[in-house]
């Protein structure tokens, strides 16, 4: 859109302590300057560094992600300079109550959630005066346009069930047992990408793949796949699903647990942009692949409102979201 802009990233030191972060093999763009060292969950508030660069550079709109991992006692230390030149809003990125009260130390012009449950779960009860206000936008979807699509050859001529990620093993175990009654005898497949290391099963109609590949690849996978398993297991902390974000808009149709992930996404075989079960229901989740398989229309009506709905909440569209928000502060 035409703006500069400086990303101040976590050193990889740091970075690479944290059990989510997985480098890619690519080199940092020239904006983004890894700048501050992160902390730790045991340690937050506390701990990690905030770089010179966060102070010495020149912006107008400084705009923090607030996680876990975030060094939120030393960024308090310096917000008041950083409040001198430009504006200081904050993305909640929290789960947990507990996290909220050292991040209200820092006044902020504004502060964003996801949606209406960060402030009635988080937020509520805290006072909130120092805040310049707070404004509800949603987490972005990635929207990756093109036709193409792929399948492994071993599920040529199959039904295809695909599910990618890095997620602990168990939270495959639904997945695996009701997919077994419908891929034993020949007519379906379950395609598992993995970013680190392979399941620990050995089926022969599991396909299994480690691999990185970029977006691009990745929807051309989602796309040639019948149905998307999004494996996930609950929390009772505050949380948005970031594959969901990144796959909706291939239009895969997706299954996924009633976890906490996506209680704010419709999801029925009826409506809705993914379809969900009772997580741990093999019945409730065997029941409803079948009728997903046996339907194509049913398939392809859930694609489209998935489409539909990560458009409306598109990349593009929460940026100027965040600059409309800029510009009337």
């Amino acid at each position: 859109m035409g703006y500069e802009v400086i990303v101040f990233a976590p050193k990889l030191r740091s970075a690479n302590l944290d059990w989510h972060h997985k480098r890619i093999r690519i080199r940092d763009e020239k904006w983004v300057l890894r700048s501050y060292e992160e902390t730790s969950e045991l340690m937050y508030p506390d701990g990690g560094s905030v770089g010179e660069a966060i102070l010495d550079e020149d912006y107008d709109v400084m705009i923090v992600e607030i996680y876990g991992r975030l060094p939120i006692s030393e960024l308090a230390n310096v917000s008041e300079k950083i409040r001198r030149k430009a504006r200081l809003i904050g993305v909640i990125h929290l789960a947990w109550r507990r996290d909220v009260p050292p991040m209200l130390k820092l006044r902020w012009d504004a502060l964003t959630i996801f949606d209406k449950r960060y402030r009635d779960e988080l937020l509520r009860g805290y006072d909130l005066s120092g805040i310049g206000r707070i404004e509800e936008i949603p987490y972005p979807f990635a929207v990756v346009d093109g036709q193409g699509s792929r399948r492994p050859e071993e599920a040529e001529g199959r039904f295809l069930f695909f599910s990618y990620g890095r997620q602990p093993e168990i939270e495959y175990v639904d997945y695996l047992r009701a997919a077994r009654g419908f891929c034993e005898g020949g007519d379906a497949a379950y395609h598992i990408l993995r970013s680190d290391s392979r399941l620990k099963v050995n089926e022969p109609w599991i396909i299994q793949e480690v691999d990185r590949p970029s977006l691009r690849k990745l929807y051309e996978m989602l796309r040639g796949a019948d149905l998307h398993l999004l494996p996930k297991a609950d929390t009772r902390g505050v949380v948005v699903s970031s594959t969901i974000a990144q796959s909706l808009y291939s239009g895969a149709p997706t299954i996924a647990p009633d976890t906490r992930y996506f209680e704010t996404i419709p999801g029925s075989l009826d409506e809705g942009p993914i379809v969900k079960y009772r997580l741990g229901d093999l019945d409730d989740l065997r029941e409803k692949l079948k009728t997903l398989m046996r339907d194509e229309s049913r398939r392809e009506r859930i694609s489209e409102n998935a489409r539909r709905y990560a458009l409306k909440r598109s990349e593009e569209r929460v940026a100027k979201r965040f600059l409309e928000l800029m510009n009337s502060l």
